[in-house]
């Protein structure tokens, strides 16, 4: 009975010994695995371990780099901020560990890519940049994060590691050893100590009895067990049962749950909480476009705003050479009224925000549309539309991402046909509530009280004619409670004609006819609108128009 149990003993213990002697050996007493330090390829300026290279909950990536020349920069954020800021640089995407130990990966991006602007990049999570090594330890969680390494130098090599770090791993591993290593002791202690006992005698006459085992033979020999080994196994079980509630009681890694293609949203809660610059991006390019720079609206709006601001500020800025007029360069605060932040798998980000001038109840609410083209972009207003005092966004309550699905997209295309049908010929169909824009249409073609004709119409969606609510158009969608919410940016190119020659037209603003180049008296007028129209589309596609907006824009 004392030889199979030393057996077990030794079998039992052999395993945790080896394995934990291996595994702490493998992660040290700094509790980390760290892979072998490598040389990015020739030509990579960035080095980008992925959101997904390690599925795992309760560890700490680690990783360290060091350029060749000049400073290197190691920071952590979302992926979908990593993918925008990397994605035009020449890069390597650790994929797995290779044979030899070290990250392995692809290389992506044209070998003649646009160098990273390391400076700029100040949306980390967590970084560290200078010269030398630089290191950054990472917590993984289920929330997706990925990790960079980018030169200040583009040629600069760089060299990088990749590391592991769980929580009292060397403990554990070294438990484990310690309670393999005292079991296998105390098998051998029991094969020796079953060596030296009383030899057995044997029999060789056939007919001799074997006298029977009682119970009462049995209690007497567990009496004349030794104190001394008796006390030896109750030590050695202490042991190990000790060492196995300490391996318990450590923190186990869990397997993440993390999406293949993470989403981040339009305003993440760290965003949300930061204060307001001071003074405000748009304030100052107000102030600049009012000192006689219409370009500097590039900075705070984009798309069809920009064109609408820049119009309008050329105008202020020539009437005031004209007659002195100054031009009002003042902004004023807003009241975000309602928002709707989608989450994206890639830039750019939208959202949609209901506001009004702060203070003053009277003033007409809006809708302004927002994007970022990327990470080290910031947000442009893209589109604007004003809409009655009590409009709602009819955004959900709870949690909903607003992110446009195909449905979405679908309605928001019919809602931009059925507008722009509408604005072309006046056929209102698949629009049941017109809002304001009827009274648009009629501010674009008022033929009754010019006496005039339409020569020509021309309405199309604004930018990009075949994917309007793609990156090179202006239209957007949003999924709400009961539908779609869509705003719509429309080009509208409309040629006048009087219809006498003794009726010529004109521009009632002699500034605008200059800047547009038609002055004087003319037959025919050509006049160019954006028009954005803020819409709810049911999920039957009947369309209701919340606001709509016309001004005038000019392209030479």
């Amino acid at each position: 009975m004392r030889r199979v149990i030393a057996v077990l003993c030794i079998v039992v213990g052999a395993v945790p010994l080896l394995l934990g002697t291996a595994a702490a050996v493998l992660v040290g007493p700094d509790d980390r695995v760290d892979l072998r330090e490598r040389a990015a390829p020739a030509g990579v300026q960035a080095v980008v371990v992925p959101h997904d290279l390690v599925p795992l909950t309760g560890v700490t990536l680690h990783v360290e780099a060091r350029a060749e020349s000049g400073d290197v920069l190691v920071g952590s954020a979302h992926p979908v901020d990593v993918a925008s800021y990397t994605g035009v640089a020449r890069r390597l995407v650790v994929k797995r560990v290779g044979a030899d130990g070290r990250p392995v990966g692809d290389v992506r991006g044209a070998p003649d890519a646009a160098p990273l602007d390391v400076a700029a990049a100040t949306f980390w999570t967590a970084e560290d940049r200078g010269a030398g090594t630089r290191s950054i330890d990472v917590p993984l969680t289920d929330e997706p994060v990925a990790v960079v390494v980018a030169t200040a130098v583009p040629a600069a090599p760089i060299r990088f590691g990749v590391g592991l770090e769980i929580n009292s791993a060397f403990t554990v591993a070294a438990a484990c050893a310690v309670g393999g290593g005292l079991l296998v002791g105390t098998g051998l202690v029991l094969l020796l100590r079953g060596g030296a006992g009383r030899p057995r005698t044997t029999s060789t006459d056939a007919h001799e009895r074997v006298p029977a085992t009682t119970p009462e033979d049995v209690e007497r020999a567990a009496q004349r067990v030794e104190p001394g080994v008796r006390r030896r196994l109750v030590a050695v079980g202490a042991a190990v049962a000790g060492a196995t509630a300490l391996a318990g009681c450590s923190p186990v890694p869990g397997l993440a749950d993390r999406a293949a293609r993470p989403e981040r949203p339009a305003l993440t809660a760290a965003e949300q909480s930061e204060p307001e610059p001071t003074p405000h991006p748009y304030q100052v390019a107000s102030q600049a476009a009012a000192a006689g720079d219409p370009s500097a609206w590039a900075q705070v709006t984009g798309g069809p705003e920009l064109e609408i601001r820049e119009l309008s500020t050329r105008i202020e800025l020539a009437r005031a050479a004209t007659d002195g007029t100054p031009v009002d360069g003042s902004t004023y605060e807003l009241v975000t009224l309602e928002e709707i932040d989608p989450s994206f798998t890639s830039y750019p980000l939208y959202r949609v925000l209901l506001a009004q001038a702060a203070g003053d109840e009277t003033a007409p609410p809006f809708v302004r549309l927002l994007e970022r083209r990327d990470v080290l972009d910031a947000w442009h207003v893209r589109a604007e539309a004003s809409v009655p005092a009590g409009t709602t966004l009819r955004a959900a309550d709870g949690p909903i991402s607003h992110a446009p699905t195909e449905d979405d997209l679908a309605r928001a295309a019919g809602a931009l046909d059925a507008v722009e049908h509408y604005l072309a010929t006046g056929d209102g169909t698949g629009v049941v509530a017109m809002g304001d824009l009827a009274e648009v249409r009629h501010d674009l073609l008022p033929v009754d009280e010019l006496g005039a004709v339409v020569q020509s119409l021309t309405v199309q969606a604004w930018g990009d004619q075949e994917d309007p609510f793609g990156r090179g158009g202006a239209s957007r969608a949003f999924g709400v409670a009961d539908g779609t919410l869509t705003v719509l940016a429309l080009d509208v190119s409309a040629t006048l004609s009087s219809t006498s020659a003794d009726e010529p037209l004109r521009f009632t603003d002699p500034v605008v006819a200059e800047l547009v180049g038609q002055p004087g008296w003319r037959t025919s007028l050509r006049t160019e609108s954006v028009v954005v129209v803020a819409a709810v589309v049911s999920h039957s596609g009947d369309v209701t128009v919340l606001g709509a907006d016309a001004a005038p824009v000019h392209r030479p």
